[in-house]
């Protein structure tokens, strides 16, 4: 059964606490300032509404003066026709008589109608001032209320950041830092993206980790860094980082290119820099002055920099600490390769593609001026005969340990020899494009090739993979080998590794594919009797391609120290019984990471017995490749983790972490 989880040690609990007080503080905040605007809306729509009330109010008493005003003037015009009608019926009786006691006062009439009016205008002011006093009320106990929450969010937040300040005073120092950094961006970068609402507290926080303790800053390490306010943010603050040592600005940054302007004028901010990345979105501006700005700057990476031309070959030529530099995918030619290569000689590594150069070689401006470097310290004679020189006599002027050829003929790979610190090779061949294979056997003259890397893009040939790993195999620990053919010619490839690359530790076979050839006449040339284990070193295992219960046993028979397996391509005639027959011959006893990156037939039945194997399991990956999996199962496998405490993560598709 794979490893239980351990006791976290104390500084990573402290790291976790002082983590979750920042997620409180920023979550508090984003309420704080809810709340606030919330209040902010209820005081308007109060207003409003009060607003409208007295507006409501004004246009009824304009309506009931207009009303009074009415009925006052149809009283009036009233009154007149009865002082008329009596003055005509006075005047024969003028003397000595008396009214009729059962006649209507008018007059008494109207004073009546104007008591009742002034009596109901009375009480709708009444009515009108309580219902305002009862408004102006819940308005301030609304107030109060909102006022006493705020209090206590204010008061919780301060606790935070007291508590948050004494264990950052009680533990801090640089190693701390850069531990409680990654746990932030890490709790906080799903978060960031998801809820705007927390942003602005995000924003406000993250800044104040760019100061002196600060040692690595890399822009496209989450999503969050490479959001548009936080990637501005990030960068405007990035000369408080004073003894940064690593800064990485990706292609995740290509759509935020105009942000990084004015790189070089940050960059003499940040003298103590060693390693440098500016992918896809250099300019020559940018690295304007680098050599001045950053005098012990070690590594450049400047890939995909389509601006990058041998015109600024000059300024990184200037960078005479550079051991290692990237500048495939740039516009920078073999003539400029040469120059960087010639200046620098403590170069070590030299990454640069071979389509975008003027030369196969690369290095050199022209093949003739490649020959002529090979004839003035190696060749004597006919250039195509190659003396082994002597290493006293050899002019050790390039320090390059690694090196790569497109299409190489056999001059080409002479080149080698002027690199005797060679430890990686990379040879591309297009069949197609090429009239005879080249002679390999001067691969023989670098004792310290470790990696060798062969792209065969439009055929096999399993004799140039011989006589290439016959070469160099013995002494090899990387080996990727790109063979893109039917997997019926690739399968013997398999034999040639098995018997001559005793030190693998990392081996990457792909490309090939099944086509006209059955499964069963493809695996037949597997040479099932050597003996294994052809590879007790190897630790890392990447399988694209054809992978057949067949193919895999043979595989696996012969690697007892693996430890991550890798599975791409066609995985549809691999079965649980393979697992099965495999785990009882070889245990894989220090597995920690399996992944089946495409559809499978193997079921989560092979899930659970590598769980119950006593192993180091600790990432078991994209589940929902499984064969007929579904989330039952893999909610009662994350029980099972749960249950027996495994320190093993199931991903059902895939996970942000893992890169």
């Amino acid at each position: 059964m794979p490893c239980r989880k351990s006791v976290l040690s104390l500084g990573n609990l402290c790291v976790l606490s002082i983590t979750q007080l920042l997620v409180d503080i920023i979550h508090l905040s984003s309420e704080d300032g809810q709340d606030k605007a919330k209040s902010n809306d209820q005081q308007e729509k109060s207003t409003g509404v009060t607003d409208q009330s007295s507006k409501a109010s004004q246009k009824q008493d304009e309506a009931t003066g207009a009303a009074q005003q009415n009925d006052t003037s149809t009283s009036a015009t009233e009154e007149e026709q009865v002082q008329l009608q009596n003055t005509k019926e006075e005047k024969p009786h003028a003397e000595g008589t008396a009214e009729e006691p059962g006649q209507p006062d008018m007059c008494n009439h109207d004073d009546s109608i104007s008591q009742v009016q002034e009596t109901e205008e009375k009480k709708d002011e009444k009515i009108e001032k309580g219902n305002t006093d009862s408004d102006n009320r819940r308005e301030k106990e609304n107030d109060r209320q909102s006022a006493a929450s705020r209090k206590d969010m204010q008061e919780k937040l301060e606790t935070l950041r007291q508590e948050l300040g004494v264990q950052l005073t009680s533990h801090s120092h640089v190693m701390l830092h850069e531990l409680l950094f990654s746990n932030i961006i890490t709790r906080l970068d799903l978060m960031y993206m998801r809820q705007k609402k927390i942003r602005k507290a995000v924003q406000d926080i993250l800044p104040h980790f760019l100061n002196s303790s600060l040692r690595e800053l890399d822009f496209g390490r989450t999503k969050m860094f490479s959001e548009q306010d936080m990637c501005k943010i990030l960068f405007d603050n990035l000369h408080k980082a004073v003894n940064l040592r690593k800064l990485m600005i990706g292609r995740s940054c290509y759509w935020r290119s105009k942000i990084f302007e004015n790189l070089c004028t940050k960059l003499t901010h940040l003298p103590q820099l060693t390693e440098l990345g500016i992918q896809y979105i250099c300019t020559p501006e940018m690295i304007s002055g680098l050599s001045e700005s950053c005098p012990l700057l070690c590594e450049l990476n400047l890939k995909g920099s389509e601006k990058i031309t041998d015109q600024q070959c000059e300024e990184i030529a200037k960078c005479s600490s550079l051991k290692m530099l990237d500048i495939s995918g740039t516009r920078i030619t073999g003539k400029g390769c040469w120059k960087i290569v010639d200046s620098i000689k403590n170069l070590s590594w030299l990454h640069h593609c071979a389509f975008n150069c003027n030369s196969d070689s690369l290095l050199f401006e022209s093949r003739a001026d490649l020959f002529d470097r090979i004839k003035e310290q190696l060749i004597h004679g006919d250039a195509t005969t190659l003396v082994r020189p002597d290493l006293s006599m050899r002019d050790e002027r390039f320090n390059l340990k690694n090196f790569w050829l497109f299409n190489p003929q056999t001059e080409d790979l002479l080149t080698s020899v002027l690199f005797p610190h060679l430890e990686h090779i990379r040879l591309d061949f297009v069949f197609q494009d090429m009239t005879e294979e080249p002679d390999v056997s001067m691969l023989t003259t670098q004792p310290k090739l470790k990696k060798l890397q062969a792209n065969l893009y439009d055929r096999c040939s399993v004799d140039l993979v011989r006589r290439m790993v016959e070469a160099c195999g013995s002494q090899l620990t990387v080996l990727h080998l790109h063979l893109a053919d039917d997997w019926f010619f690739v399968a013997e490839a398999h034999n040639v590794v098995a018997s001559c690359c005793p030190n693998l530790v990392n081996l990457t076979f792909s490309g090939d594919y099944k086509a006209r050839y059955s499964l069963e006449d493809s695996d037949e040339r597997l040479d099932m009797g050597i003996p294994a284990p052809a590879h007790q070193h190897l630790e890392h295992l990447n399988l694209t391609g054809v992978i057949s219960n067949r193919r895999l046993r043979f595989v696996l028979s012969h690697t007892p120290a693996l430890r991550t397996l890798h599975l791409d391509g066609e995985l549809e005639w691999l079965h649980d019984a393979t697992f099965t027959s495999i785990l009882e011959t070889n245990p894989l006893p220090d597995l920690e990471e399996v992944w089946f990156n495409v559809s499978t037939t193997v079921t989560l039945g092979t899930v659970r017995l590598l769980l119950m194997q006593e192993n180091s399991l600790r990432c078991i990956g994209r589940l929902c490749h499984m064969g007929a999996a579904t989330m039952e199962e893999y909610q009662e496998l994350l029980s099972l983790v749960r249950k027996h405490n495994l320190d093993t993560k199931l991903i059902w598709v895939t996970d942000e972490r893992i890169k």
